[in-house]
């Protein structure tokens, strides 16, 4: 037996036995993985049959922590006590368990206290993974209690702790019955086998509703003392947040209960309050309206996102080494501290009959943004039931726009491995766009076609009718697919590949009505334009030197950390009449045409609004860099040339 085929059996036996939710397998998994010291997973062979039979997990457990030995991630010395923490992985926690046995009568029924021996049993209850912590059976259920025995040292570890605990309890729902429970493995995480109750300062706790300073202060204090290095601070920081935090199943439990806008409210707020979103740290991003720009652009310098110059980097950046999860937003994130995304909570929802999730972005572009995934690992794909699954998203979320990029290395997104769209609650510039030219689809003429006011081609068709909305999006995104014009330097297929393709983005409107606009993209490469003839062109690719995506695409530009700094040292050579520096002459663009159009004479502040201006004025001349048909009238033209569609 190899240690992944040992995994995969307890994980049976627990499913069989012990009530494992199977929305909390992965989850259970990945904690399995981190107290054994596994940085990756592989499928094993299990004998799942065998595995269900089993009255204990004696052997199971014994065979797990024995591969570990052997393969030198576990000394036998702490074999018995990781084989503990496995089990209180794979089991009901205490308020579950505790809640089903009271349900079932509690102490008065026989049935209730057979039901919670033969859990206990199937459990190995009893046997604590930390000493500082044991394990009861009473007629109130079971409990996990505090020995209080702790070491003068720690006390401070301690305090910071307990204020952990109260956090939870106020902000993630962490029940009564499992505050040892948490405490304990909070415990382990630190790998101190010592504790000892402190008195808390409740009103600071409850005027908190971000763990931020919390977190800060223990693992502060925890590196103070050597218990953990400051390179495993994030690490731990996360680990320490998931374990005070409820367990899949549960979000989906509540989520479900909620639904619509309530529902969604609730996972972002949770996700915040349990240090996934990290909220404090991305208010600190720049952000700003350009009101120069024609079309009121908006731009953002995200400080939390690595910056990658190419499709081939960004793909590489996506995908976890030792190759599990199989990328940065397979299913089997959730829970796995190899992608610092124990923290994660996703929620299940359908679309297109299909098993998709959703989950909020921890680089939070905008408002409550994030991602829904396919829950199988497959390569990005715009079809006739792409339109579909947004219509099906903004049925059951109308508060939400949600799209998709474009299928393209270097037109679209960064993770086109996996099938997902990207969306938020909040009104990007695109939306308040206005239509430039109408046109009229003859079969459907009561669908409204435009054609945007905007700098990429985008075409927006506005309709009740799911299936008018599909067809019309079928025949202009086939149309585009198959469009060659040498004269505008668009090919749609070469040696290469195919290099035309759509991004989409759906809203619901006023009456119910679905809004869906059409991006053309294309990837296409060129001599004078290596890195592609309808991308970020290089005299602009000081700002911008990845692929413009969907957001972008809608007049939401992300630019990278490094502009922050960048900013001030632009600032300073403006202000001081000076050059730049030899690691930003890719800025001279920039450099010479505010002062061109501003002269050489400006203090601090007005240099500062110089310079916003000049970023909304690139990032508008970028739109037309990935702009296929440069007006639209031109777009119009290539509507009107498939033969489906006629103009006003």
């Amino acid at each position: 037996m190899d240690i992944f085929t040992s995994i995969d059996e307890i994980i049976a036996y627990a499913k069989e036995k012990l009530m494992l939710d199977e929305l909390d397998v992965d989850f259970a998994r990945n904690g399995i993985l981190a107290v054994a010291g596994l940085g990756t997973y592989r499928a094993g062979n299990p004998d799942i049959g065998k595995a269900e039979s089993e009255e204990t997990p004696d052997r199971l457990i014994k065979a797990f922590t024995d591969e570990c030995v052997k393969a030198g991630t576990v000394s036998a010395d702490k074999a018995e006590r990781v084989g503990a923490a496995v089990m209180e992985l794979v089991s009901l926690k205490p308020s579950q368990l505790n809640d089903m046995y009271f349900e079932a009568g509690g102490a008065d029924s026989k049935k209730a206290r057979d039901f919670l021996a033969d859990y206990v049993k199937a459990s190995g209850f009893g046997k604590s993974s930390n000493p500082a912590f044991v394990e009861e059976v009473t007629d109130e259920g079971v409990c996990v209690r505090a020995t209080g025995e702790g070491k003068d040292e720690f006390i401070g570890v301690y305090l910071a702790i307990d204020e952990l605990i109260a956090y939870a309890q106020n902000n993630l729902l962490l029940d009564e019955f499992d505050t040892d429970y948490a405490r304990r493995a909070v415990c382990n995480i630190l790998g101190i086998d010592s504790y000892a109750p402190q008195e808390i300062d409740n009103e600071k706790i409850e005027a908190l509703d971000r763990p931020d300073l919390l977190i800060g202060a223990l693992t502060d204090v925890a590196e103070g003392l050597g218990i953990i290095d400051a390179a495993n601070v994030p690490a731990a920081s996360d680990m320490i947040m998931s374990a005070l935090s409820l367990r899949p199943s549960e979000i989906n439990d509540i989520f479900d209960s909620l639904g619509g806008k309530k529902a969604t409210d609730f996972l972002y707020d949770y996700c915040v309050k349990n240090y996934y979103v990290k909220r404090t740290a991305l208010e600190r991003n720049i952000r700003f309206k350009s009101g120069y720009t024609r079309l009121g652009l908006e731009i953002t310098i995200n400080k939390a996102r690595p910056e990658y110059a190419d499709a081939a980097s960004a793909a590489a950046g996506n995908k976890p080494a030792g190759g599990y999860p199989e990328c940065s937003i397979c299913a089997e994130n959730e829970g796995f501290a190899g992608t610092g995304k124990c923290a994660l909570r996703k929620v299940d929802i359908e679309l297109g009959g299909e098993n998709w999730f959703w989950q909020y972005s921890p680089y939070g572009y905008i408002g409550k943004h994030g991602i829904a995934v396919s829950a199988e690992h497959k390569p990005m794909c715009v079809d006739e039931n792409t339109v579909i699954r947004l219509m099906d998203f903004v049925d059951q979320f109308p508060h939400f726009f949600i799209g998709c990029n474009a299928a393209l290395p270097g037109a679209g997104g960064s993770v086109l491995s996996h099938e997902h769209f990207q969306g938020g609650e909040e009104m990007l510039p695109i939306h308040r766009a206005s239509g430039k030219i109408k046109l009229t689809y003859p079969k459907y003429p009561l669908a409204d076609v435009e054609v945007l006011d905007w700098y990429a081609s985008v075409i927006r068709v506005t309709s009740q009718s799911r299936q008018v909305l599909r067809e019309i999006e079928e025949d202009i995104r086939k149309g585009w697919e198959a469009y060659s014009d040498e004269k505008r330097g668009i090919v749609a297929e070469d040696g290469e590949g195919k290099h035309n393709a759509v991004s989409l983005t759906m809203r619901k409107i006023s009456n119910g009505r679905y809004a869906l606009d059409i991006t053309l993209r294309s990837n296409v490469k060129s001599k004078k334009y290596p890195d592609g003839v309808f991308h970020t062109h290089p005299e602009f690719s000081a700002l911008k030197k990845e692929a413009n995506g969907l957001l972008e695409a809608q007049g939401y530009f992300i630019l990278p950390g490094r502009i922050e700094e960048q900013m001030k040292t632009l600032n300073d050579c403006l202000v001081n009449k000076q050059p730049l520096p030899d690691d930003m002459k890719d800025f001279a663009l920039i450099y010479n045409e505010i002062i061109k159009e501003n002269g050489t004479e400006m203090s601090k502040v007005d240099a500062g609004i110089y310079i916003k201006e000049e970023f909304g004025s690139v990032c508008e001349r970028i739109l037309g860099n990935i702009a296929v048909f440069k007006t639209p009238e031109e777009t119009a033209e290539f509507l009107v040339g498939l033969g489906s569609f006629r103009k006003d």
